[in-house]
């Protein structure tokens, strides 16, 4: 992956250079359009991971976006989540952990884990689609570099 990054870096550098950032555009276009797909996967590992009633508030306070990076020591694609409304602790979500209220008593808090709340509701599927991503992606590049050389259409 880090020929995949060292790749990506270079060419959105001569595309900044030679292009009217049109070319630029498709290439982080196409870097988001491959990993859209994991958002609803995400969205469909909800219910198997949490309990159903908590698993359907989640999924309307959920926002998925993308982060695309073509410059700097880091470039790529990362699946973003936050949560719209509440503070939700998406992180602790996401080991397994759900801390609530015991019947809505904010005094006493209980925390539930498995076999209720189960891991990698998020990072289950991102991992899970890192290669079809990647390989999305390294086609991408091809194709951009292609068309910025002239040969593509």
């Amino acid at each position: 992956m880090a020929d995949a990054a060292s790749e990506l870096e270079a060419l959105a550098y001569r595309l900044r250079l030679v292009s009217d950032g049109g070319l630029l555009r498709e290439l982080t276009k196409a870097m988001r359009d491959a990993v859209s797909p994991v958002q609803d996967q995400v969205r469909a590992g909800l219910k198997p991971h949490m309990p159903g009633r908590y698993a359907e508030v989640l999924d309307a306070d959920l926002r998925l976006g993308s982060s695309v990076r073509t410059a700097g020591s880091d470039p790529g694609v990362s699946l973003t989540a936050r949560s719209a409304g509440k503070n939700r602790k998406l992180r602790r979500l996401d080991s397994g952990l759900l801390t609530h209220p015991l019947f809505g008593n904010r005094e006493h808090w209980y925390t539930q884990e498995e076999p209720s709340v189960r891991p990698g509701w998020f990072t289950g599927p991102a991992r899970d689609a890192a290669p079809q991503v990647r390989a999305a992606i390294e086609k991408a590049l091809d194709d951009v570099a292609a068309r910025a050389a002239g040969r593509g259409a």
